[in-house]
């Protein structure tokens, strides 16, 4: 009987010593991690805005209440462009409104723009005569 409760006793002494090295060793793993984020964050390379992208066609449609330029390409698809204050707009290389667009249509144009989430948003759209 004594010598069953020795070693009860015992393994449950060894089992407490393993149990708070392992403790231990992880306590101190936090300390390291810090600077192991910083030295892979730096390695690791930043997501990337989506890079201008340029297509030509020819312009189907302007709404310009809603502020969108339709242009269609060479196969006939359709693409939409949302237009904000930055984009710029020349007709025949000159510097123009949205509104002035809508009487350019059927004509050949070419539209730099940002493909995002929420729309294509065109940069500059330029329209050839």
């Amino acid at each position: 009987m004594k010598k069953l409760l020795f070693l009860i006793l015992s393994g449950l002494v060894l089992t407490f010593v393993v149990f708070s090295s392992t403790l231990a060793q992880e306590a101190a793993k936090p300390e390291e991690a810090p600077a192991e984020k910083k030295a892979a964050a730096a390695e690791k390379p930043k997501a990337e805005f989506a890079k201008a992208e340029t297509i030509s066609g020819t312009l189907q449609m302007v709404a310009a209440d809603k502020k969108i330029v339709v242009l269609t390409d060479s196969a006939g698809t359709p693409f939409n462009f949302k237009v904000t204050g930055a984009t710029r707009i020349k007709v025949a290389g000159k510097k123009a409104k949205l509104d002035e667009l809508a009487s350019q249509t059927n004509k050949a144009a070419s539209v730099k723009f940002l493909p995002t989430r929420s729309g294509n948003v065109a940069q500059s759209i330029e329209i050839g005569q």
